[in-house]
């Protein structure tokens, strides 16, 4: 048996090799293209819900926006803020997970995202939770932007390898086990000179639909919610799209 990590042990483990695996430089720069067509006049707080390594705080900072991130992670925020002081933006980092965010941050945010399938991350007895920390913590008319996978068509295709990246001195596998429809997540890192020298990480993701998301956020009365595609906004498609983004606006 296989043993899974918890989720935040999981990345604990993943954080020094974290950036090698998504090519931090070139993720940064993706992300602030991507996100500038979400930043509207007047913006100027935003909230990074499950932040990482910093990619999209930083992008967001780096944009002009006063950026407060959260993650439970212990290991992945010490290199968020030392990425961040490398790129020399300032963002407040907090070690926390969405439904943990103290009540001192409601009403503080203009935008509030989470992006990189963080809520996959996020067990269903919490779902509600942490939709609803969500809203609160953002201002009136503020935007909620979430970005998971599709796990409908996932789970539909049961398509095991996730992707296979090659960093500056290491390979890293990232793929799937289907167990009585519940699915673990898993990393295999090995060195390219010497790949005996490996290691296997798992945990347990939690495959939240567009329905499981469309029946609590009608329930929180945000006052539009919008599923798409891609960023770009293209219409989602359960069978077809890859991922599933949200849009909300809080009333």
């Amino acid at each position: 048996m296989k043993n899974l990590l918890p989720n935040n042990s999981f990345f604990d483990e993943l954080a020094s090799d974290y950036d090698q695996m998504v090519s931090f430089e070139k993720a940064v720069e993706n992300k602030k293209r991507i996100l500038k067509n979400f930043i509207t006049p007047g913006m100027k707080y935003a909230a990074d819900l499950g932040c990482g390594s910093g990619v999209d705080s930083i992008a967001f900072a780096s944009s002009g926006l006063k950026v407060t991130a959260f993650d439970p992670s212990v290991e992945m925020l010490e290199v968020a803020k030392e990425n961040a002081e490398r790129e020399k933006v300032r963002v407040a980092f907090h070690n926390n997970s969405i439904d943990s965010i103290s009540e001192d941050f409601d009403d503080q945010f203009d935008l509030a995202v989470s992006l990189g399938n963080t809520f996959a991350n996020i067990d269903r007895e919490r779902l509600g939770k942490s939709l609803q920390r969500c809203k609160q913590i953002l201002k009136h008319q503020g935007i909620l932007l979430i970005q998971v996978l599709n796990y409908e068509k996932i789970i539909n295709e049961k398509q095991r390898i996730v992707n296979i990246t090659k960093g500056a001195d290491k390979f890293f596998i990232r793929f799937y086990d289907f167990i009585d429809n519940e699915i673990t997540f898993n990393i295999l890192i090995f060195k390219k000179e010497k790949p005996s020298e490996h290691k296997l990480i798992s945990t347990k993701l939690f495959p939240h639909t567009r329905d499981d998301f469309d029946a609590i956020l009608k329930k929180l009365e945000f006052s539009k919610v919008e599923y798409f595609s891609e960023f770009e906004l293209a219409t989602f498609h359960k069978e077809q799209s890859k991922d599933l983004i949200i849009r909300a606006i809080k009333e």
